[in-house]
């Protein structure tokens, strides 16, 4: 009888270990697959604003063949439309079914752009989505962008406004994000957009539908920085808040262009993936 009674404390602790073990894998993996999400949607919408950019100076640039010939994200398969008669203007790019970028990403649907006046500054962009896809993941929401230009260095400033939800492929869920951030465009050699790079700081607010979510602070002084050349954050550091008020954080380097960031959680840090 006490051979069975310790046999029996003997499985308890080894299957309360195992759950024990699975709980630790289980929200590891959570955190990696949220910074990766959160991740990725903040690429998703700066490749959105550049691409925006793109579209707007192939049709109000006076260099509008050398824009498009040179283009990083616009082949020749969206259809740009402008509607310079309606008030505000309103500037569609409808990328059909199937449109593969210069990025080598796949989109669909439709960003639909509205501003009193797209060529000149200051002025206010307002973005909405219309069914738009790329590579699997599902935008939806809008954002809006007021823009000022320092014409000596050739830096837009712009204040954003970002109320969007982002639906990932292969059934990895829904999220929500608000942010409110400032970018500056430093536009480096001319007609070569490869050489742009983009710089963001400010607050983002990033929930995943089962109600888990992070809040986000980059400061001025440790931007983001985007690279046009490779589509990714390659410097920068993101201080994070849990839901369950634990604290995170993120470096993603010293300016590689690769997929790699950081993640520290307490005493520990990991290097993580950006799909």
């Amino acid at each position: 009888m006490k051979q069975l009674s310790m046999f029996i404390a003997i499985s308890l602790m080894f299957i309360g270990f195992n759950a024990c073990q699975k709980d630790e894998v289980a929200t590891s993996v959570d955190e990696t697959t949220l910074i990766q999400q959160e991740t990725q949607t903040e690429e998703t919408l700066t490749d959105v604003d550049l691409l925006v950019d793109e579209a707007v100076d192939s049709n109000f640039s006076l260099l509008k063949s050398a824009t498009i010939g040179s283009a990083a994200y616009l082949t020749d398969c969206p259809v740009i439309t402008v509607d310079k008669s309606a008030t505000p203007q309103v500037l569609t790019i409808d990328f059909g079914t199937a449109c593969t970028g210069k990025d080598g990403k796949v989109r669909s649907g439709k960003i639909i752009v509205t501003s009193t006046a797209f060529n000149t500054f200051p002025s206010v962009r307002d973005k909405s989505f219309d069914n738009y896809m790329v590579d699997g993941k599902k935008i939806e929401g809008s954002v809006t962008k007021t823009i000022t230009k320092d014409q000596e260095n050739n830096i837009r400033t712009a204040v954003l406004q970002e109320n969007i939800t982002i639906t990932f492929p292969n059934n990895e869920g829904t999220a929500k994000r608000i942010a409110n951030l400032t970018r500056q465009y430093q536009r480096n050699t001319l007609l070569n957009p490869l050489d742009n790079q983009i710089v963001s700081w400010g607050t983002v607010e990033f929930t995943r539908v089962s109600g888990v979510s992070v809040t986000k602070t980059i400061t001025s002084a440790d931007p983001l920085v985007f690279k046009v050349a490779c589509h990714h954050i390659v410097s920068g550091t993101v201080s994070v808040t849990t839901s369950d008020n634990r604290n995170w954080t993120i470096n993603y380097g010293d300016g590689d262009c690769d997929n790699k960031a950081t993640l520290t959680i307490g005493d520990k840090t990991n290097e993580i993936r950006i799909r």
